[in-house]
């Protein structure tokens, strides 16, 4: 059984803004998936999910999972998204930090909706265990490094892990030296398809 699980997944490969392309549907897609083998999709704005269903919906393997993922740090389990009513109507950046969205959309009236959100061990830990992933894929909107940097990865049995480098800012090197910490090696470009992923893992395989 191999699992796949994309943290962040918008609507798959249905988006117009991207020509319906999305590294991690392309990636999993191209590949022959097996009746016991698990596709794990999380992705918090609700605008998106009856999209994202259609995208996998000849995939029964495919589970869809309505949360947000956040630090462990947070004080509470159901917490506040901001967006901006300009990114209408599929509002893409859609985060728990209201000054990534003002990045974005430095004038925008922001928008704000509560989401319930689990920490990335509490959501793997439930929805996995302890079995493989066979790739992990991150974008979390603004605050990846936060989340990679609060994450005890030896708990995560993950071969390939790729996640969005864009925002990592002044803690690229903490987040490099984490992962390294657990085990994990830099391999190049990750599943984004317009190439915004670094792509770590415990195995010297390239993804592409």
């Amino acid at each position: 059984m191999k699992i796949y699980v994309q943290i962040g997944a918008c609507v798959g490969d249905r988006d117009t803004a991207f020509e319906g392309r999305d590294g991690f549907s392309e990636y999993v897609k191209s590949r022959t998936i097996a009746p016991d083998d698990r596709i794990l999709l999380v992705e918090p704005n609700p605008v998106h999910l009856p999209a994202l269903a259609r995208a996998w919906r000849r995939y029964s393997q495919a589970e869809i999972y309505a949360i947000g993922i956040c630090p462990p740090s947070a004080a509470a389990r159901s917490l506040t998204f901001y967006y901006a009513a300009e990114d209408g109507p599929t509002f893409h950046v859609f985060s728990l930090d209201p000054q990534h969205v003002r990045n974005h959309y430095p004038d925008a009236e922001l928008l704000q909706t509560t989401v319930e959100c689990l920490s990335l061990n509490e959501f793997l830990d439930e929805a996995v265990g302890g079995a493989p992933i066979a790739l992990l894929s991150l974008d979390i909107e603004g605050i990846d490094a936060e989340v990679i940097l609060s994450t005890d990865w030896s708990r995560v049995d993950c071969e390939l892990l790729s996640f969005e480098h864009l925002h990592l800012g002044e803690r690229r090197g903490a987040v490099a030296e984490h992962l390294e910490a657990h085990g994990f090696g830099f391999l190049g470009r990750g599943v984004d398809h317009i190439g915004c992923d670094h792509l770590y893992g415990r195995s010297d395989v390239a993804i592409h």
